[in-house]
């Protein structure tokens, strides 16, 4: 009996474990089963968050020929360039190497702004040389950040000042939204495009520069016995492709300008935001593909070309209807480039932002210019565009048209203000200049504008050395060229 209970007791004792271990179990089931979900929950999110393309970024195709837009994807939207830049400071570049401000065997050095650049670079240290013809292999390949510093420098004195050039020529060029502050593309907030701007500018280089444009295709370069490999492999592996640009920071993903041509049809293309250059390269191929299908009357079924808002835009571009050759209008504030006064103040780095937003196209000058203009007016200190547009005065015949290097301080809407102000600023130089004198010069156009200006430098290196003295006394000024209306910011 005594065994038999014992027996119970230890039967049951037994049978209550059993329970709670199982019940324990399915505690921890129950508990661990959301966990489990929300671990495969997160996973396919994670997995959602990484398309092989954002396509919602950015893209459009263009035929170069027609302006038409084939394929548009929020084509307004702005967005950060980073080393598509870089075609920007090539197309300067090779404007630069037109005008015989600089010539591909020129050395060029390296300044320690330019050696302290983040990768991707060439990585030489400060004070050392690289030809021009060097220099434009580098970006094109390497895409080396030390030495678009190097080009901009070289061209607008400082990397700063050669950001207002970049962006009065993308004012020329038509393209609206875009501000630049560096030449490279390295992370700058204030540093925006759209990829229908970059693409105005894929069809600017081509047509203004063919000949440079080769530059595009090269595959690689050797530089000091080492050889770069360009990073552009949309050029290697899509059929009809010459060119001409990949782009990435982490704010922008990865980015691609890109053209092609097949029986007889050129596009351009720029895609934003890839989130590898794999993916990027596949769908550039895939709209190049739809597009070029489009440009022959034959639309690929399921394909939405042009995104209904982008259609608001206008299906095509205006620059390829800019009559050749163009006129140089570098940093010429409230003109168009054809010289036409338009009802809108004065541009300078602190109201850039506004005119960025609100699209006006008017071509800027710097701030440091617009600031030194009036210090030697004896008019209001704003030669403003209204003024511009009601004072057409008649060409004097004293209006001086330098022969030689010249350097330009201002730009006057009447002739007495720019003669004036040149007046005073030769004031400004050290008695070994004392040869230079102050003169205006006349831009052509419906309203004249006229440009104060340095004239009787015996080179080119004097000229620079005017520059050096004014701006310390924070006097801005631009070297132009003999026979050229096209000005280097210094």
């Amino acid at each position: 009996m005594l065994f038999r209970a014992f027996g119970r007791r230890f039967a049951a004792k037994i049978i209550k474990a059993n329970v709670l271990v199982i019940a324990g179990l399915l505690t921890i089931g129950v508990a661990a089963a959301p966990v489990a979900e929300a671990k495969t929950h997160k996973s396919k999110t994670a997995k959602a968050k990484k398309p092989a393309y954002q396509i919602g970024t950015g893209a459009i195709i263009i035929n170069e020929a027609t302006g038409e837009v084939l394929y548009s994807r929020n084509a307004d939207k702005k967005l950060y360039p980073a080393s598509m830049t870089k075609v920007m400071t090539l197309y300067l570049t090779f404007e630069a190497l037109q005008n015989g401000t600089l010539t591909l065997d020129q050395k060029l050095t390296f300044s320690r702004e330019a050696a302290s650049r983040s990768p991707s670079k060439l990585g030489l240290p400060a004070g050392s040389k690289i030809s021009v013809e060097d220099a434009i292999l580098a970006l094109v390949t390497r895409s080396a950040n030390d030495v678009a510093t190097v080009l901009a420098e070289s061209i607008g004195g400082t990397e700063s000042d050669f950001g207002y050039l970049m962006t009065a020529k993308a004012r020329e060029l038509g393209m609206r939204n875009t501000l630049f502050r560096n030449a490279s593309g390295l992370p700058n907030k204030e540093q925006i495009s759209t990829p229908r701007d970059m693409a105005l500018l894929g069809i600017a280089i081509h047509r203004d520069f063919p000949r440079q444009y080769d530059y595009f295709k090269t595959r690689s370069f050797t530089f000091n016995g080492v050889t770069h490999t360009s990073h552009n492999r949309f050029v290697a592996n899509y059929k009809g492709a010459d060119g001409i640009k990949t782009g990435f920071i982490g704010a922008s993903g990865f980015n691609l300008l890109a053209a092609a041509e097949r029986d007889g049809v050129r596009l351009v293309g720029v895609v934003f935001g890839g989130s590898t250059a794999r993916s990027r390269d596949a769908h550039m191929g895939e709209i190049m593909d739809a597009s070029f299908a489009r440009a022959k009357g034959n639309d690929l079924p399921g394909v939405e070309y042009v995104k209904e808002d982008d259609a608001k835009s206008g299906n095509k571009v205006a620059v390829i209807e800019m009559p050749e050759p163009k006129v140089e209008r570098i940093k010429v504030a409230g003109f168009t480039p054809d010289g036409t006064p338009v009802a809108q103040p004065a541009v300078t780095m602190q109201t850039l932002d506004d005119q960025v937003a609100s699209a006006d196209p008017a071509v800027l000058r710097a701030a440091s210019l617009a600031a030194a203009d009036s210090e030697a007016r004896s008019e209001p200190a704003t030669v403003s565009l209204a003024s511009a547009m009601t004072n057409n005065e008649p060409e004097p015949a004293d209006v001086d048209t330098p022969a030689g290097w010249a350097v330009q301080v201002g730009a006057f809407a009447k002739r007495d203000a720019a003669r004036q102000f040149a007046q005073t600023v030769v004031g400004k130089l050290s008695d070994a200049l004392d040869h230079v004198s102050p003169a205006v010069s006349l831009v052509e156009g419906k309203k004249p504008l006229y440009r104060s200006r340095l004239v009787g430098f015996n080179s080119r290196n004097e000229a620079q050395q005017a520059c050096t003295q004014l701006k310390r006394g924070k006097v801005s000024c631009i070297l132009v060229a003999p026979g050229t209306a096209t000005a280097s910011l210094n």
